[in-house]
């Protein structure tokens, strides 16, 4: 038999409850301190005097009553499909609570509700969106019509073997690897079938999405935040991702080598400006897609694709490469956070698209001329401390972010939030 606070909540169901709501919450891709901020607001509001504490892999809670305290944890897969209309539900029951509007009852079938709620889109569109993304990231870094289809291919294929094998964490980091080494091999092939097009343009393209981009940005947010015990974590499995790319397209370039010279470099024109431009704008329908955004989203993801995209342009031709990424970062982090002020609104709505976008931007497609061991002139740049600097620059423009646009309410251990805070 449980035992009933005053408020009349059981005290052993509310605690697995608020646990699987951390859980659920921490998979949504929130930033941990957040996490444990709105559990503990929900736990307050049913009487429960309750400790949070997340990790990128665990959840743990502590209730202290009279009986002494109670803990619970729960093991977190590390690296879950972002979905953008559950995380929005998950924030709007997790706020609910606190408001007086929700009893455990009707917290418990709602929070079963929302995980049993199929996905917005059936699988074979989600894969023809990452092709249609990739297309497009292969316009966005300098390719045209031919590597615009070989990325379309090599986008489908990639978005066949990440997100068809969710089911499956524990091949997270291999299914990596095994869509860089098979795309490598597949843009490579396709230049013994196809007109002469830039096989390196078509390939970055289309294993754009394996970036990491997700796990970086939330790391930042939370070194920002201050929660370094998870941030970090996060930033050093962002860098073991990217390492498992570099090594699937390694392998594939020196295959290849085995049976015969790697294609020579073709240097393709670019799509006019404004063309690119309006590509980038599907490219990020495409996106919300792959993010299982909602109708109302769909703006919005566009928007934070078609701002960064901007945004580093103009940071090029006022710094140069090298200081322009903090730039595009920040500019892209601070409209970012003004979004999320909103309520049943995320940040990483506008932030994670927009980041897609620097990193081709700034690393570029000579990371995988030097990867595919093609030695061109621009190789020399593309050694890892420069990718390193790059994408510091990336974090170090967030993390400034979020001085400029700070969050709502105190974020501190322990410390209560007031009801009417909104998200993040």
């Amino acid at each position: 038999m449980t035992r009933e606070r005053d408020g009349g909540v059981a005290e052993e169901e509310a605690s697995a409850f608020l646990l699987d709501l951390a859980k659920q919450l921490h998979l949504a891709y929130q930033p941990s301190l957040l996490v444990e901020t709105r559990v503990r607001r929900a736990a307050k509001a049913w009487g429960l005097d309750m400790e949070v504490f997340t990790l990128q892999s665990l959840a743990m809670t502590q209730v202290r009553s009279s009986r002494g305290p109670h803990v619970a944890f729960e093991r977190l897969p590390f690296n879950p499909h972002w979905n953008l209309g559950r995380a929005a539900a998950l924030l709007r029951l997790a706020d609910a609570i606190p408001g007086g509007r929700v009893r455990l009852p009707e917290a418990r079938a709602e929070l079963d509700r929302i995980l049993k709620r199929p996905a917005p889109y059936p699988e074979w569109l989600v894969f023809v969106a990452y092709g249609v993304y990739g297309a497009a990231v292969a316009a966005r870094v300098g390719g045209a019509w031919w590597e615009m289809l070989v990325a379309f291919f090599v986008g489908f294929l990639a978005g066949a073997l990440h997100f068809g094998t969710l089911h499956s964490h524990r091949v997270d980091l291999q299914k990596s690897f095994l869509a860089a080494f098979l795309g490598s091999l597949g843009a490579l092939g396709l230049t013994l079938l196809l007109p002469p097009f830039n096989a390196v343009r078509a390939l970055f393209g289309g294993v754009t999405l394996l970036v990491p981009a997700m796990v970086v940005t939330l790391g930042s947010l939370e070194l920002a935040m201050e929660s370094v015990e998870a941030g970090l974590p996060r930033l050093m499995y962002g860098l073991l991702r990217f390492l498992m790319l570099g090594v699937g397209i390694a392998a594939a370039g020196t295959l290849w080598r085995f049976g015969g010279p790697l294609p020579p470099h073709f240097e393709q024109q670019a799509l006019p400006q404004l063309l690119t431009f309006f590509v980038m704008a599907v490219g990020g329908v495409a996106l919300s897609v792959c993010m299982s955004g909602r109708p109302r989203d769909v703006a919005w993801i566009v928007g934070g694709v078609l701002l960064a995209y901007g945004a580093q342009v103009l940071a090029k031709l006022l710094l140069g490469d090298r200081g322009s990424p903090l730039l595009a970062a920040f500019v892209l982090g601070v409209a970012g956070l003004l979004y999320g002020r909103g309520r049943d609104r995320m940040p990483m709505t506008v932030i994670m698209p927009g980041m897609l976008q620097l990193a081709p931007g700034f690393i570029g497609t000579e990371a995988i001329v030097a990867l595919l061991g093609a030695g061109t002139a621009g190789a020399e740049d593309a050694r890892l401390f420069n990718v390193l600097l790059v994408a510091l620059q990336l974090v170090l423009g967030l993390v400034f972010a979020t001085v400029v646009v700070p969050p709502r309410f105190a974020l501190e251990r322990g410390s209560p939030v007031p009801p009417g805070a909104g998200g993040a």
